[in-house]
């Protein structure tokens, strides 16, 4: 399935942007790395996100000039430690599709909104300390 680049109202996206779970407004830290041709990272930054759902999430990223529509990105997601009393790990990982890029925030030139959709479901992993 090829992604096509369609601008809309001041931001960049894809077809590939179609919302298929109910995201939660949760503020999340992540670690997320931009991955290059090479299947390397070629950047790494530590954000939060605004929202997320089992198959996507928003954040806002300060590398946004650096990605692009398509790009692949790597995240770790760390979860609140209440969340992981089944669980001995406190991270999830995943892969996932740039699909969407909202302008520049005004409050933060820097600053830019980056939707992503996984590429599959993200999984536990322990913690780097």
């Amino acid at each position: 399935m090829g992604l096509r680049e369609t601008p809309k109202s001041g931001s960049e996206t894809c077809s590939a942007d179609r919302r298929k779970n109910r995201r939660l407004a949760v503020q999340l830290d992540i670690l997320v790395r931009l991955i290059g041709p090479s299947g390397k990272p070629v950047a790494t930054e530590k954000a939060i996100t605004r929202n997320i759902s089992p198959s996507d999430m928003y954040f806002e990223s300060t590398l946004g000039d650096r990605m692009h529509l398509g790009q692949i990105v790597s995240v770790d997601i760390e979860l609140p430690m209440g969340s992981s009393t089944i669980f001995s790990e406190k991270q999830l990982g995943a892969r996932g599709q740039i699909v969407r890029l909202g302008p520049s925030s005004v409050e933060e030139p820097n600053h830019r909104g980056v939707a992503v959709v996984f590429l599959g479901p993200p999984a536990f992993h322990a913690a780097l300390e």
